[in-house]
């Protein structure tokens, strides 16, 4: 007997689309040197370090590399964790995430999702805990769980 299930990636997309909001995900970019301290033929590069040996460079700082972060804007399902819901699992009590931001697949691509450095919605800014792939019988869909920066 072999089971079949049916397709539903359409309907969850019609869904998400009618319920969800704009959440922008900042992903973090590719570090290039600085122009600055990188145009001296490499004098004020500590590779030690890898930081400048100008601290006072008023492109980087002393960091030497320098990162130009992106902002995605994509349409998700968000679900806002109750203050007093306790997740109760055989070690006691254990912290599951304030927020749930599920999206399609490809809204966002494999490589990036490693790269994400905060996720904005409903003007607070979250951090991933982790991400879940979830759909049944392909992966259809990306949970993410997501802590409230400055709440550890």
């Amino acid at each position: 007997m072999t089971i079949t299930f049916p397709t539903t990636k359409p309907t969850k997309d019609a869904i998400r689309n009618a319920i969800g909001q704009l959440v922008t995900f900042v992903i973090r970019g590719d570090p290039t040197a600085c122009d600055v301290c990188g145009a001296s033929g490499g004098l004020y590069y500590d590779e030690v370090n890898e930081v400048s040996l100008d601290p006072y460079c008023t492109t980087c700082s002393g960091l030497y590399w320098l990162t130009t972060d992106t902002n995605s804007g994509v349409i998700a399902h968000v679900r806002w964790r109750t203050q007093d819901q306790p997740d109760m699992g055989v070690g006691g009590e254990t912290f599951e995430g304030d927020c749930f931001v599920t999206i399609d697949i490809n809204a966002i691509s494999a490589s990036n999702i490693v790269k994400i450095k905060e996720v904005r919605v409903d003007s607070r800014k979250l951090q991933v805990y982790r991400a879940i792939h979830r759909g049944v019988p392909t992966r259809d869909r990306i949970r993410f769980v997501c802590r409230e920066w400055g709440k550890e």
